[in-house]
């Protein structure tokens, strides 16, 4: 069953709501364009949707950038302070100084990966949410005025039928 004729979707339900009675052709293609626009709502709220699942996976990406790269940072810092401390001590030599690794370094660059990209991902939560939630109005409105035509079109389908018998 492709999208168009799923019992779900707007074609169908609109089939199913204006019944056996038959439209007027130009209420008919309002209704087409109404059930257009409706689709291109729902098509638009579920991308968005998914957008919206994919930000929070990158925040909660973020957010485990900053706290591994921050333990593992402070900790690779801290145990080669130890050492450090050690081999002047052992020695009595003071002008020992901690063996540069790479890891305190990398996990610097996690740190500040992970709080740059943090306000972006938070910016683009909220501003997914608000467009779902427009998204979200618009197919309710969509929903009522396309009841309306419905309603109206049927109105005058059956005015039609009764000023034909008489």
């Amino acid at each position: 069953m492709s999208d168009a004729t799923s019992p779900k979707s707007p074609v169908a339900q609109a089939q199913n709501s204006a019944g056996s009675t038959k439209l007027p052709a130009d209420y008919q293609y309002r209704l087409e364009d109404c059930e257009m626009a409706l689709a291109r709502h729902h098509f638009t709220r579920d991308e968005l949707q998914r957008g919206l699942t994919w930000t929070k996976v990158s925040t909660g990406f973020d957010y485990a950038l900053i706290a591994f790269g921050g333990y593992f940072g402070w900790t690779n810092y801290r145990i080669a302070e130890h050492e450090a401390s050690f081999l002047r001590s052992v020695t009595g030599n003071p002008y020992i100084r901690r063996v540069f690794t790479p890891f305190p370094f990398l996990s610097l660059l996690c740190v500040v990966f992970g709080l740059f990209a943090l306000p972006v991902d938070l910016a683009a939560l909220s501003v997914a949410k608000d467009r779902i939630q427009m998204e979200e109005r618009a197919i309710q409105n969509g929903e009522v005025i396309r009841q309306d035509i419905i309603r109206e079109g049927t109105a005058v389908a059956s005015s039609a039928k009764k000023v034909a018998i008489k």
